[in-house]
């Protein structure tokens, strides 16, 4: 018999529910009240794969908890009230490569216990450093190629990622209230190839695109700026401006939702890669006809 999943989410729930068939492979705890994950919790459900446990007013997990899910591979644990991790509560958890969590929360991870996220691969944070510099614990993860953040601080600092110096990361999903991004922000991120920084609001194009300038040469997959700088009248590319992009040998770039009424020509004629460029997305800017003109030569004639 396959897997199977069982949803008691929001059921006011103080225990692990015993209703749901052994061979359940996706659990959903959401928005319960289940306070303590004690023993070995989860001894019934051994082929989980997917769990989620977010929003669940967990204040302690016991070392054992997590023993027999040594199928789980993807792990919600957001929003819950626990301050900091024993050593090894993780360490039961042999597949799991996507973990969902607070980024001050798994700061708390013990040292001595970090070989125990050294095979995630994804990782999602609903929040960032409150001192503006990731945890070293990302110096662990030798395996990470996925990471989204909800970033609290306005600025991105060169020192912000620091600890990512060993890590593999090839795609980061920026969320939060950005300002600026100084020069050197992503210098470490060396085998970055997708950026996808949307929906700031506060942004400045001379703040933002000037730290492009560490991916020049490089090949990217993505790299998608949209709805970022309606807000402080910079909505004119220059040519200096715009050489950040045309410097890099990306296949998709999004602008969209911008604001932008002009890039300058010359920009345009100067892209080093256009060749490279296969999906251009400058939708809802506010480009006049002259400026359309410019969009159907980058669209057709790259």
């Amino acid at each position: 018999m396959n897997g199977m999943r069982c949803d008691c989410s929001s059921r006011n729930l103080t225990f692990i529910p015993t209703e749901c068939p052994r061979n359940t492979s996706e659990l959903y705890l959401a928005n319960n009240d289940l306070d303590l994950l004690g023993k070995e919790t989860f001894t019934r459900y051994t082929q989980l794969s997917f769990l989620d446990i977010s929003d669940c007013n967990i204040t302690s997990i016991d070392q054992s908890a997590f023993n027999n899910l040594t199928q789980l591979k993807n792990l919600k644990f957001l929003n819950n009230p626990l301050k900091k991790f024993q050593s090894n509560v993780l360490a039961p958890l042999t597949e799991l490569r996507v973990l969902s969590i607070s980024h001050i929360l798994l700061s708390t991870y013990p040292r001595e216990s970090w070989s125990d996220v050294c095979r995630i691969t994804a990782l999602v944070c609903d929040d960032g450093p409150s001192n503006g510099t990731f945890s070293e614990i990302f110096s662990a993860m030798k395996n990470l190629n996925y990471f989204e953040v909800d970033y609290q601080s306005v600025v991105i600092h060169n020192f912000t990622f620091q600890s990512f110096k060993r890590t593999p990361l090839k795609q980061l999903n920026i969320n939060g209230h950005l300002r600026v991004i100084e020069i050197d922000a992503f210098a470490p991120l060396e085998l970055l190839s997708s950026l996808i920084i949307p929906n700031q609001n506060f942004l400045k194009l001379s703040k933002t695109l000037p730290a492009l300038h560490v991916f020049e040469n490089r090949k990217m997959n993505e790299l998608d700026l949209s709805n970022n700088f309606k807000n402080y009248g910079e909505y004119v590319i220059s040519a200096d401006l715009f050489a950040y992009i045309g410097n890099i040998c990306v296949k998709r770039l999004s602008l969209g939702w911008n604001g932008i009424r002009r890039i300058d020509a010359i920009a345009v004629q100067k892209m080093k890669y256009k060749h490279c460029l296969e999906i251009l997305n400058l939708n809802n800017n506010d480009f006049d006809y002259h400026q359309d003109l410019i969009i159907f030569y980058l669209n057709f004639f790259i």
